[in-house]
């Protein structure tokens, strides 16, 4: 069983009421894959330009990554992206997104990788997510996520590529803008239609929503006391409920639940440091711990 998680690995600006940091390991498809390899192996698809530091990509080696689908471009530039958070860790104004090797990279699948037994395809071009998954030979699952970018500028191609995914997987405000409703509810309903299985709504600190045609299951956020910074946790919350989808001979109704837990508490870890570093030092056993608090805190039972 392995996970192939395809998206950009970027560097990163960050900014939150409390502080600044710059040249940050960042990426949707950074955190997803660390965030999966805590459960299962990891194939990262990415493009990263000559430039990226290699004390950066040396965090990512020996973590159960596969990192033979990440290809360095001669000459090119990083990915880069720079925002700021407002004091309610919710909000973010994106200062800059600089394209860089993402503006032109064509993905290829290393050989054997064809066969990889689910996929995350993270924010990007929605026709590349699409050709990724119809080069798989018989993916288990798949999940699309996207950013307001491509919503934007490539709704139509977008709505094509949900279509074709097992999951999808957006935030709130994303899923109100493609739905043209403002109902959470409503919204993931619209969502399903003619395409996929399953659509997980990212509600930030409150948790998330899931959607199918049978079942409406939301799952609340970790009380953290302290955010320290919000970036990828969306990507985090992917990695961790396809990781562990990955690791199971059948996929249920109640074991997707249980993945959107998942899914809750490895995002819970990330956002408890700057970037992906809280996610390089997470354990499993730190996540099964939380897990189970998680389940104490959101369980009750029905008297009389």
């Amino acid at each position: 069983m392995t996970l192939l998680v395809a998206g950009w690995v970027a560097i990163d600006e960050i900014e939150t009421p409390f502080a600044k940091v710059r040249d940050s390991l960042g990426g949707s498809a950074t955190c997803a894959a660390l965030a999966g390899a805590l459960f299962t192996d990891v194939r990262l698809l990415a493009a990263i330009g000559d430039d990226f530091p290699t004390p950066e990509r040396q965090k990512l080696e020996g973590r159960g990554i596969d990192l033979a689908g990440l290809e360095t471009i001669p000459g090119g530039k990083t990915s880069r992206w720079g925002g700021r958070y407002h004091f309610d860790m919710n909000t973010r104004d994106t200062l800059y997104t600089e394209l860089g090797v993402n503006a032109g990279w064509q993905p290829r699948l290393p050989p054997g990788w064809e066969g990889s037994s689910t996929a995350f395809l993270a924010a990007g071009d929605p026709v590349l997510q699409r050709n990724i998954m119809g080069a798989l030979a018989a993916p288990r699952i798949t999940m699309v996520d996207t950013i307001k970018f491509f919503i934007d500028g490539a709704l139509d191609e977008l709505r094509l590529t949900m279509r074709q995914a097992g999951f999808v997987s957006l935030n709130e405000s994303e899923a109100r803008e493609i739905a043209r409703t403002p109902s959470i509810a409503r919204a993931g309903r619209a969502l399903l239609n003619g395409g996929p299985a399953g659509v997980i709504i990212k509600l930030g600190e409150y948790g998330a929503a899931f959607v199918s045609e049978d079942d409406y299951f939301v799952a609340p956020g970790y009380p953290l006391e302290e955010v320290v910074d919000p970036t990828g946790a969306g990507d985090a919350f992917a990695g961790g409920f396809l990781g562990y989808l990955d690791t199971l001979p059948e996929v249920t109704a109640a074991q997707v639940r249980r993945a959107v837990v998942y899914g809750s508490t490895v995002a819970s870890f990330q956002v408890e440091g700057y970037g992906p570093a809280r996610l390089l030092t997470l354990t499993r056993d730190e996540v099964e711990a939380r897990y189970l608090e998680f389940r104490a805190l959101t369980h009750f039972e029905v008297g009389k």
